[in-house]
């Protein structure tokens, strides 16, 4: 019997998001015995003052709208109040007005150059607008400001990843775990980035760091699983695998990975129940169904095998290795006009196994 191919998600990348905001507030106290003029300009600084305090404690109770309206006002009464400016971006951060948190924060630092937080926070709205060169550009300068600012380092390090700048995005992790020393999620993602880098040890230490410092980090323990099962450890990818099903039992990805483990170890059963439970999870994940047609096909259910690729492929009609499994069933099934047209298609796709099966077609 031809061997049946066998497809995994098995890496995640994390990315936390955390809020900067500066609730430091300064007390403007007014000279007694100044002239009229000035008296004025006080009393109009305690006005902008009471708004803003009013605004940073609405902000802390998530009431972004409300907290909007004190900054708002704030702001009126004071143009140059650059720390309403700055928490007047992050309500509109939290409120997705994206273009409207960088234009602020952009105030904010034409007001305070030194303000590496404002370089941040507008670093994430760039990034949300999908202008990943400009955040990038962002977290460049709040580092120059503060070489110390480990979220800048994180945050870039993220964009680094995606960019597919591996090394760099180490590096970067690095500098975080550096600045925050119990970061579980930078040890977590700079694991990944060494993954990616072909450091599998490497990997191995970091993903083990993340579940230390944070032993609720469900994803860590997925990664650690994955890293395990490619050294060729299936129980320790199990026993992985299974912790992070324990602290996220919606976690369909893990139960997918914990199957290609069981699938390794023959035990094909126990792979058919956690890919299965993946698709409950997750009724339009391709991958499971392949994957459960796997262990189907271990278990000569070639018509178990037909009907899951069939689904893989209904999701995503341009899964090679879903024609190739279901032709590998046809074939057994005895029906090999069918099984040769699904090689065919699978090399269409850029499967070169597909050409050598229908190498025995007419």
């Amino acid at each position: 019997m031809k061997k049946i191919a066998l497809s995994l998600f098995s890496f995640v990348l994390a990315v936390s998001f955390s809020i900067a905001q500066d609730l430091s507030t300064d007390s403007i106290v007014g000279d007694v015995g100044q002239d009229t003029v000035k008296a004025a300009f006080d009393e109009i600084d305690q006005e902008a003052e009471k708004y803003y305090n009013r605004g940073i404690s609405k902000f802390q109770k998530g009431a972004f709208q409300a907290a909007l309206g004190d900054f708002d006002e704030a702001i009126v009464k004071r143009p140059d109040f650059e720390k309403a400016l700055f928490n007047r971006g992050s309500v509109k951060y939290e409120l997705k007005d994206y273009v409207g948190a960088v234009a602020d924060f952009n105030k904010a630092i034409s007001l305070n150059p030194k303000s590496a937080n404002s370089y941040f926070s507008k670093g994430r709205a760039n990034y949300s607008l999908g202008k990943k060169q400009a955040a990038l550009l962002d977290y460049n300068n709040a580092i120059s400001v503060d070489s110390k600012h480990s979220k800048a380092y994180f945050y870039r390090a993220s964009i680094k990843f995606e960019l597919e700048d591996y090394k760099g995005a180490s590096d970067d992790f690095t500098m975080c775990i550096r600045y925050d020393t119990k970061n579980a999620n930078a040890y977590n993602d700079r694991g990944s980035a060494k993954k990616k880098l072909g450091d599998e040890d490497g990997a191995k230490a970091d993903y083990e760091k993340a579940v230390q410092f944070d032993p609720q980090l469900a994803l860590a323990y997925n990664n650690l699983g994955s890293i395990k099962k490619k050294l060729g450890d299936f129980k320790g990818a199990v026993l992985e695998y299974s912790l992070a099903i324990k602290i996220k039992p919606d976690y369909g990805l893990a139960y997918n990975n914990r199957g290609a483990a069981r699938f390794e170890l023959g035990e094909y059963i126990l792979a058919v129940n956690d890919f299965t439970e993946a698709i409950k999870l997750d009724t339009k994940y391709a991958y499971a169904y392949n994957n459960r047609a796997a262990a189907k096909c271990k278990l000569e259910d070639y018509k178990g095998v037909v009907a899951d690729c069939t689904m893989a492929i209904k999701l995503d009609p341009n899964y090679g290795y879903a024609y190739l499994n279901r032709g590998i069933a046809k074939e057994m099934l005895r029906s090999m006009e069918d099984a040769c047209s699904d090689w065919k298609k699978a090399a269409e796709l850029g499967i070169e196994t597909g050409n050598t099966y229908a190498s025995d077609c007419n």
